[in-house]
This record gives C-alpha cells, structure tokens and sequence, in this order.
C-alpha cells in the first residue's frame, strides 16, 4: 500500500500503526528525517518572530500552502489523509479533494479532524481500518487508554486552574482536546472551555482569568524557540511542535509532560 500522508499528525498516526515503510510522500511539516518527497509547502517566512508569522497569516490573500500535484500524480498513492480542522496548520482536505480527482488512479481521501480528546484515539480506528492494522490499532487505543488511566483526576483536590495558550505574541488561548487534557488531570481551565477551537486573547484577559498557572505550547514551535518570545508575565513553556498541538499518539507524550508539570509547579508552592 502507498500512503501520502499531509500532516505530521497523521504521518504519528501511520507509523505507530507499524505503516512508517508505507509512506511514500509527506508534507513539509512532518519533518526533515522523512527522505520521501515534501508534497506541500508554504510561502509563511517561518523563520520570522511570532507576531510576524500571526500578521503574514492575518492579512493573507492566498493560500498559505500549496500541494505539488505533478509529484503527487507520480507517487500514484493508494491513500491520501489529509485534514479539515485548521487552515492555518495544513492544508485543508478540501484543497487535496480538488486535487486528486484530476488523479487517475484515484486515491482514497481520508479526513482527520478531532475536536475533543476522545475524538483523537477514533482516527487510529478509522485510519488502521483502511490500511489493514485493526489490530495495530485496537493496541494503540489500549496503551491510549492505559496512560490516561494512571492520570484521570490526579489533581482533583487541588484542582489548579490554568491558562494554556498555544501561540505567544499574539497571545491565543489553546481550545479543542487542550481543555479536555486539562480538566482530565482534574485541573480547570482558565481560557478555552472543552470543544471550544483555539481563540486570540489578551494578556490582560489571560491575568484575569486568575491562573495558578500559565502554560504556553505554542504550535509548530519547540520549546527554545517559544522561550525567546517575550511575554509581560510568567509562562512556563512546553514543546509545541511535537506535543500538544499534534491530535495524534504524541498526546499520550503531551498528558504526561502537563502531568508533571502540575506537579512541580504543586511541589513548589
């Protein structure tokens, strides 16, 4: 089977199914230890400061990625997954669906697009049911289900409310599975509310809101990059780029890292 794979989610998705040797082409995202070709691209100078990248993608007047179709008709791929929850993140599944039905061996689109957490563990289901590894993931749903076990209401009796924000300057507040994350450790979330997509604050809304705690995983940034944007206030910083941001098995990675950072921060106060 020949897989394209357009978003480093499901490019997580695929290789913890045990498909990782079945990708032939990945998005630009996913990645420089992919060696297949980059089937997207993006013209965002994603070398520029925060605010820089939020103005490029606020006063846009064209799309902000482009799909290589020559090289897509030539991978000839048997599945193509895609995306519809965030122009702003990948290209959307209906830009690809446009795409490949100029296709002549028509590939099969798959759409992933979780809003809440336990919409997550459902795309392995459907993505392992089209590629043949049902069991793979009925597996991967169990250690899923094993690692937020240990965790489900650990923080209940302190129940620290907490602003998690997923971009810096300007200051947005992390919606979808986030708040899902943070009330399952038995937190409060301090922004977005459970479901509710990620929304542009300010920091004077952020410090009334009241936290004990500011976390900030901002997407597609890794931690030493999200640490050097300045910020009038507090923020303890969390990699964005593989954790967090990512609707994917990587959330079994992310629950534990926001696990132990509730602790420390409990620990030390």
């Amino acid at each position: 089977m020949r897989i394209v794979s357009l978003l480093p989610s499901a490019t997580d998705i695929l290789v913890a199914l045990g498909a990782g040797d079945d990708i032939v082409g990945v998005s630009h995202s996913c990645g420089d230890q992919w060696t297949v070709p980059k089937l997207t691209s993006t013209w965002i100078d994603k070398t520029a400061s925060s605010a820089e990248i939020d103005q490029q993608v606020q006063q846009a007047t064209q799309p902000l990625y482009q799909l290589d179709i020559a090289t897509l008709e030539k991978l000839a791929p048997d599945i193509v997954v895609s995306q519809s929850l965030c122009e702003v993140c990948a290209i959307p599944s209906g830009d690809v669906e446009d795409a490949i039905r100029t296709l002549p061996n028509s590939p099969i689109l798959i759409d992933l697009s979780p809003q809440r957490l336990d919409e997550v563990p459902l795309d392995f289901a459907i993505v392992g049911s089209y590629i043949g590894r049902e069991r793979e993931a009925k597996n991967l749903q169990s250690r899923w289900d094993a690692i937020f076990d240990r965790c489900y209401l650990k923080y209940q009796s302190a129940c620290p409310k907490i602003a998690f924000l997923d971009w810096l300057d300007p200051p947005f507040a992390a919606g979808h599975w986030v708040p899902d994350m943070i009330e399952w450790l038995g937190a409060k979330s301090a922004l977005a509310q459970p479901g509710q997509p990620s929304y542009q604050s300010d920091w004077g809304d952020i410090v009334g809101s009241d936290p004990d705690l500011i976390i900030a995983a901002c997407c597609g940034f890794e931690e030493t990059r999200a640490s050097r944007v300045a910020t009038p206030v507090q923020v303890t910083i969390l990699d964005g780029y593989q954790y967090f941001s990512r609707p994917s098995p990587m959330l079994m990675q992310s629950i534990a890292m926001l696990d132990l950072t509730i602790g420390n921060w409990l620990a030390a106060t």
